[in-house]
């Protein structure tokens, strides 16, 4: 008898993308270039800035620009929500963020698939095209945003009064101002970690939802993450409970685990929320069903290290530490690798 995975594929010469929303647009940037995803907090809006900068923000005692790509890519102006996010980025040493309405998906895409722009742009800050069955998403060029803002802007009319535009834009209800607030202190408060390109993928981790419990697994097996109900699961005779089925992703099959009902957690019902998170680990790749994806965040080594006594392996040896989160709670890191070595995930050939 020989042992197998039910399923595997091949994600060659391709990069990691995350993808976003912006104004009901797609758009995306290599997950390289992203130092975390933050929600949005109250900023410093100062007297007077050039018009695509709506303020600044302490994180973690360095104070960043947070820009608003509206005014870049053409797009109308739009209120802000408790929702928004910032991603927070760094390409060509320079540090910043972005305002988006939502962080969508994580996508493994080779970058010689995109479709060049139909039309000239005298910025060049789209690099590609990619159009799905579900949306056209635009990759962004980072490092020709950068040019963009750093161009110097001599005229007066290139600058706005940020304090009497963007402040508008920010609900002005109690509630809201207060979560925004709160952020922002956080923020300030969480222990700085400098990501480089060599130890991007050990410090980077994706946190995730299971039934209330929250849980995180390493960037560096993330090959991308979508919504569950976009894909038609295709469920398999024969196979334990927790063995959901498959899935068809871009013409290649993906074995697609209920990780709740392998890891004993109650069950909950599929939501516009429920996602698909495809890991690769030992060579083996899968897809997990997960509640909803939150942020990408980051855990230095030394950290793990000194948590990982405080994490109860009897109870699960699938979690490698637990964290403490500045905000309240525990988040579990699952120790992917042992999770991919487990037995129940093979099937026995017949002979």
């Amino acid at each position: 008898m020989n042992k197998k995975l039910l399923i595997e594929n091949n994600y060659s010469n391709s990069e990691l993308f995350m993808t976003f929303t912006i104004s009901q647009k797609s758009y995306a940037i290599l997950a390289e270039q992203i130092i975390e995803v933050v929600q949005l907090p109250e900023l410093n809006i100062v007297e007077k800035l050039p018009e695509y900068l709506v303020g600044l923000m302490n994180l973690r005692s360095k104070i960043i620009s947070v820009v608003d790509l509206r005014k870049l890519l053409g797009l109308p102006i739009s209120n802000y929500s408790v929702d928004s996010q910032i991603i927070i980025v760094n390409s060509q040493k320079k540090t910043f963020g972005i305002i988006v309405d939502s962080v969508d998906n994580a996508i493994q895409f080779n970058k010689e698939c995109l479709e060049p722009l139909p039309y000239n742009s005298d910025e060049e800050l789209i690099s590609g095209i990619y159009n799905s069955e579900e949306k056209l998403t635009a990759f962004l060029d980072l490092e020709k945003i950068i040019q963009k803002i750093e161009t110097p802007l001599l005229e007066d009319k290139n600058f706005i009064k940020s304090s009497n535009d963007y402040i508008s834009l920010f609900p002005d209800d109690k509630e809201s101002i207060a979560k925004f607030k709160k952020r922002a202190l956080n923020l300030q408060k969480e222990l700085k970690v400098e990501i480089s390109q060599d130890n991007y993928n050990q410090d980077k981790f994706v946190s995730f939802c299971l039934n209330k419990e929250i849980f995180c697994i390493s960037l560096k097996y993330v090959k991308e993450f979508c919504k569950l109900k976009l894909f038609n699961l295709t469920s398999i005779p024969c196979v334990p409970e927790f063995i959901a089925g498959i899935v068809n992703l871009r013409g290649e099959f993906i074995t697609v685990i209920d990780i709740k009902s392998f890891l004993q957690i109650k069950k909950t019902s599929i939501t516009e929320k429920t996602k698909i998170i495809v890991v690769e680990a030992n060579n083996l790749k899968i897809g997990l069903i997960v509640d909803d994806v939150f942020d990408m965040i980051n855990i230095p080594h030394e950290k793990l290290k000194s948590e990982a006594a405080s994490a109860n392996f009897d109870k699960d040896k699938f979690v490698s530490a637990e964290v403490i989160l500045e905000k309240g709670g525990v988040m579990s890191v699952l120790n992917l690798e042992k999770f991919l070595e487990d037995e129940r995930i093979f099937f026995e050939d017949a002979v």
